[in-house]
């Protein structure tokens, strides 16, 4: 089954779903709340349309994807944009994989092996995505280079044992410190993305990382919270004081602002991690005691 989450996608939609149906001949597209004609399109080319009555987020969609594979008790489920940034001529390269290695998730990766290089991807959104890479390795113990792509296979058994609980953009992060938990094996293939169509992203990059990153602390164990909260203090910290360092003689409000947020989030991040220390360290004894 290929699955595609979809938001006012009534532009792209049809090439996606008419190119995915060389692949498979159960495609169907979550039509989260669209205010266009994305569900018509979608109908006009072959797909079937499960339709949420509001815009619920990104992993509201993903939560419906589950559903409907579980639903039809699929042996393996494609997720993919719907808004023509991925390529389904790729969809082999993750079945392959799965049938290849036997892995349960496979993500395919813009940055495996420098496949980054020739994709134009703009640089804030390739340093937003990095440090998101570094919070979900931190917190799920899986080392991919890619934790934020959207498109990935995922086996039967992943689909059965994996229960979702984000309805937002961390939902991600949270399928992989989720199935990291639950021994899951996950792989990852190179995929080639496109960043030469307007709106690719219906949130502010700013508000998607705040909003990834509240998720991947809230799915995280309290010891690797603690290594998550110093980590990205620290990050902080020093982002804060090479912006500060190098713009002494500036007067921009903007970057005032920006090392002002880093150095209190910073602060705050290092004093989070410490305080997630003392409690590890208080409750083993208090326990005993009990």
């Amino acid at each position: 089954m290929v699955a595609i989450p979809a938001y006012n996608e009534e532009i792209a939609i049809g090439s996606v779903v008419a190119k995915c149906k060389k692949y498979s001949n159960d495609i169907v597209v979550i039509d989260d709340g669209s205010r266009d004609h994305t569900i018509e399109v979608a109908r006009i080319v072959g797909a079937e349309v499960i339709s949420h009555e509001k815009n619920g987020g990104y992993g509201a969609a993903i939560r419906s994807c589950f559903e409907a594979a579980r639903a039809r008790g699929v042996s393996a489920m494609i997720t993919i944009d719907g808004d023509g940034q991925h390529d389904p001529d790729n969809i082999p390269l993750l079945i392959a994989e799965m049938n290849r290695t036997g892995a349960d998730v496979i993500i395919g990766s813009r940055f495996i092996n420098g496949n980054e290089k020739n994709q134009h991807i703009p640089a804030y959104r390739k340093v937003g995505m990095k440090m998101l890479d570094m919070a979900t390795i931190i917190s799920s113990g899986v080392k991919v280079t890619d934790t934020q792509s959207g498109f990935r296979a995922y086996s039967k058994k992943a689909l059965s044992e994996i229960d979702l609980e984000d309805a937002g953009m961390g939902i991600g992060s949270e399928i992989l410190i989720k199935a990291a938990k639950l021994k899951l094996h996950i792989s990852e293939v190179p995929i080639r993305a496109r960043y030469d169509i307007k709106d690719t992203s219906s949130k502010n990059p700013v508000a998607h990382g705040i909003e990834v990153l509240a998720s991947i602390a809230r799915f995280s164990s309290r010891s690797k919270l603690q290594l998550f909260y110093g980590l990205l203090g620290l990050i902080l910290l020093v982002l804060g004081s090479y912006l500060a360092f190098s713009s002494i003689t500036s007067d921009n409000l903007i970057r005032f602002i920006v090392i002002m947020v880093c150095m209190v989030g910073g602060t705050l991040g290092v004093f989070t991690a410490l305080v997630i220390r003392t409690f590890l360290g208080i409750a083993p004894r208090a326990s005993k005691l009990n």
